[in-house]
């Protein structure tokens, strides 16, 4: 029994320790810890459309940005709340945009006809990798702010249906100025 204890211990030492050093040669490289309070990353996607979109052309709106992916149980379920948000407050310069990770389940060309399914119609887009890792994409879904100067304000992780949307909605009638 003592013997598995110590194991145990020892796997628990060196865990933290491994973690440790990748933390601290993590930082001691310069990889950025966050972008909140950032421009946000310039970039020049497809959208599910096939056309060209870039983040510059929502400069003077304030933008949802929401990482997201079919496979994900909450991605799907904000998608009802985010066709809301767009359409109550698309009048006051709000402009939700889907950015779907590139994980390339499904096919690009299927996600689509998935968005039509279920009725969304605000704008979504086709990440690339370069995309998902300027934003910092570790969880899904990954929604941020973004001002009508383009800075990145917040930063929401995951959605819990009984508490997100109205964080979100708070956060983004005050950036809209209507609070």
């Amino acid at each position: 029994m003592k013997r598995i204890e110590r194991k145990g211990f020892w796997l628990g030492v060196t865990f933290l320790l491994v973690f440790g050093l990748a933390r601290v040669w993590t930082i001691s490289a310069g990889a950025r810890q966050d972008i909140v309070g950032e421009k946000a990353p310039a970039f020049e996607i497809a959208t599910v459309a096939g056309e060209q979109f870039s983040l510059e052309q929502m400069r003077g709106k304030v933008v949802v940005l929401d990482f997201w992916a079919v496979w994900c149980g909450p991605c799907v379920k904000s998608m009802p709340f985010f066709q809301t948000l767009s359409e109550k407050y698309g009048a006051d310069g709000l402009e939700v945009v889907g950015v779907h990770v590139d994980d390339r389940m499904p096919p690009p060309e299927e996600v689509g006809t998935y968005l039509e399914k279920l009725g969304v119609s605000y704008t979504n887009l086709l990440s690339t990798v370069d995309v998902d890792n300027e934003f910092m994409i570790y969880a899904m879904p990954t929604t941020y702010l973004i001002d009508r100067e383009g800075v990145i304000v917040k930063r929401h992780i995951g959605f819990n249906p009984s508490k997100t949307p109205d964080r979100l909605q708070e956060d983004i009638r005050g950036l809209l100025g209507l609070d």
